[in-house]
């Protein structure tokens, strides 16, 4: 076997050195608590993961093969940093137990022979052996190859051969499975035949996956699927760098920049993204992509965020991870983040009052609908608010009975455009196959400006162009104002309905359409106008864990150009908002002592100019 392929164990003992410094004390901390832990929870089991499969829990196979990756991982830094036995011999009972299973493939996943719970398995097995290799003899190494080989090597080129849909597919799939087989046939490619067309075939196959991520690093199924997939990229970039010199994979189109992406999602380390794994991404391996690509940003956000939330024993490695690849200097105090950043190839968008830690933020979607793991969401907005997500996405759902969700979704992974901050025409829901787009962006010292288009998503010849305007308070910096201008262009008449989605509490003025969203530590006051007649209701749907997602819904009837405005603002509204269309095609759009003139520029408004008294 080829050893190394993360660290040897003279880099994992020389570690000690570092736990002695900021910030690898606090990692040390966290990895020492983690691993007490783990040693008062019971071994992760076949039968237990078994039990709860065969209870209608899908994917129990795949956390249990994590759970025992992140498990073998840490307490093998942990014992080597500073050597316990009880650490050693948990780590050789939990990889003994995994070598034991009767499969590595998730029962949920139907007839794949190669799954990413087997992704998830290789991974903590070729690293658990590379790190115990000492420790066992001769017959229990070939014990441990010849499962490598026939729980992942055999299967990845049948399941190859066969045509599988993941190894071509442009979603974490491919990028999980192929880098984790890609370890194993590289540290056995000195052992075993097969294992060299593994690795050349795995690099082939990620090929795909980077040809997707293109050149900005955006992911379009969202950052929890991002981190997912990166992460498994990175670690075997990390072990084809240290046996073959070979850095390519972690110098791929779009690698350089796909750090800055959870980064602009997690305002405040509040998770701001769409579609179904709305989730952190805070694995320790990403702090590779500061050491391949130069991104200081990455660990700025790691080390800011990681760290914040309890220890587990049921997840991958973080802290140890982190203490292993983390760069020895510090990132950037200030990370140079942008107001207003696109990742156009993928229709997302984000604006920020100011960085690193804004008081007003908004996160925006467009993009494919017919991408892996999307929602119907286009045109769809996030705000977040002094910290608090005060206009929130529900995105997966807690229950497929209700009648907020898609009943397909669990075939499908779809929710109902209405469970989103956007607009539905004709009570019909987004077309599955809609692509839109952001179509312009703008920064200036006192607003930040993008539009949204939402392509042919709401019906053949429906036009929906989406306007998000952010008032910056020009004595302080902070964002106090959002202007939300929708514009569409129908055909014929129609009924259509615009969504707004709070966790916090509603008090709506359902005749003047305005009111108040009341979170937990901050409120916004909110206005709602339009050219056609109009009406508003308040409604409520309980979430899981004791949330409740709370809407307001703002219904007329319209054909030819019509326009909502709604406007959400720190301070009350004392005026009365106004919305006309005025000469040359322009609207203006007028509260206070507030006034924007939208210029037409062909089938859209754009901003034309911001003016306060």
């Amino acid at each position: 076997m080829r050893r190394g392929l993360l660290a040897s164990r003279d880099e994992l003992s020389g570690l000690r050195e570092r736990i002695a410094d900021r910030p690898f004390d606090a990692f040390y901390d966290r990895l020492h608590r983690r691993c007490s832990l783990i040693l008062e929870a019971a071994p992760i089991t076949e039968n237990s993961w078994q039990s709860l499969s065969a209870q209608g829990h899908p994917g129990a196979a795949v956390n249990a093969a994590r759970a025992t990756q992140g498990r073998i991982l840490d307490l093998l830094v942990a014992h080597h940093i500073e050597p316990d036995r009880a650490y050693h011999d948990r780590a050789i009972e939990e990889l003994k137990n995994l070598i034991s299973w009767s499969t590595w493939v998730d029962p949920s996943h139907g007839d794949l022979k190669a799954d990413i719970c087997t992704a998830e398995a290789a991974v903590a097995a070729v690293g658990g052996l590379d790190w115990l290799w000492e420790e066992f003899d001769s017959n229990q190494r070939d014990e441990a190859m010849g499962v490598l080989q026939k729980r992942v090597l055999e299967p990845y080129l049948q399941s190859i051969r066969d045509d599988v849909w993941w190894y071509t597919a442009v979603n974490h799939w491919n990028a999980v499975i192929n880098s984790a087989c890609g370890m194993v046939g590289l540290a056995l490619s000195d052992e075993i035949d097969a294992a060299k067309k593994v690795y050349q075939l795995s690099r082939k196959g990620l090929q795909h996956f980077f040809d997707d991520l293109g050149r900005e690093g955006g992911w379009d199924e969202g950052i929890g699927y991002w981190g997912y997939a990166i992460s498994f990229v990175v670690l075997f970039g990390e072990a084809c760098a240290r046996l073959l010199d070979d850095q390519k994979l972690l110098h791929q189109r779009g690698m350089d920049e796909t750090g800055l992406f959870p980064i602009y999602f997690s305002p405040n380390g509040r998770v701001a993204s769409f579609g179904d794994s709305a989730k952190l991404p805070l694995h320790g391996a990403l702090y590779l992509l500061d050491r391949y690509s130069g991104r200081k940003e990455i660990t700025w956000w790691l080390d800011t965020y990681s760290f914040s939330h309890d220890v587990n024993t049921m997840d991958w490695s973080h802290a140890g991870l982190a203490l292993l690849f983390r760069a020895e200097k510090d990132g950037v105090k200030t990370p140079p983040l942008k107001p207003v950043k696109v990742f156009k190839q993928i229709g997302w968008a984000a604006m920020a009052d100011s960085w690193p830690h804004p008081s007003f933020y908004v996160a925006a979607k467009t993009g494919d609908l017919a991408i892996s793991h999307a929602q119907k969401d286009m045109n769809s907005i996030q705000l977040q608010v002094d910290g608090e997500m005060l206009l929130t996405d529900p995105g997966h759902p807690p229950d497929e009975g209700s009648e907020y969700f898609s009943g397909a979704r669990g075939q499908f992974y779809e929710v109902q455009a209405q469970a989103h901050n956007t607009i539905t025409v004709a009570e019909e829901d987004h077309r599955p196959d809609a692509q839109g787009s952001i179509r312009n962006a703008r920064s200036d010292g006192y607003f930040r400006w993008i539009l949204c288009d939402a392509g042919a998503a709401c019906g053949e010849g429906v036009r929906f162009f989406r306007h998000i305007v952010m008032l910056i308070d020009p004595a302080d910096g902070h964002g106090r104002t959002l202007v939300v201008l929708d514009e569409l262009d129908l055909p014929a008449p129609e009924r259509v309905d615009l969504f707004w989605h709070t966790g916090g509490e509603i008090e709506l003025d359902a005749r003047k359409m305005t009111g108040q969203i009341v979170g937990h530590k901050t409120s916004l006051h909110f206005a709602v106008v339009s050219t056609a007649p109009a009406k508003a209701e308040t409604a409520a749907h309980k979430l899981d864990y004791g949330r409740i997602d709370r809407y307001v819904r703002i219904s007329a009837g319209g054909l030819g150009q019509c326009y909502f405005a709604s406007v959400f603002s720190r301070d009350a509204i004392k005026t009365k908002v106004h919305l006309k269309p005025i000469e040359e095609g322009d609207v203006q759009l007028a509260f206070g002592g507030t006034t924007l003139r939208f210029k037409r520029s062909g089938k859209h408004l754009t901003l034309g100019q911001v003016t306060t008294k």
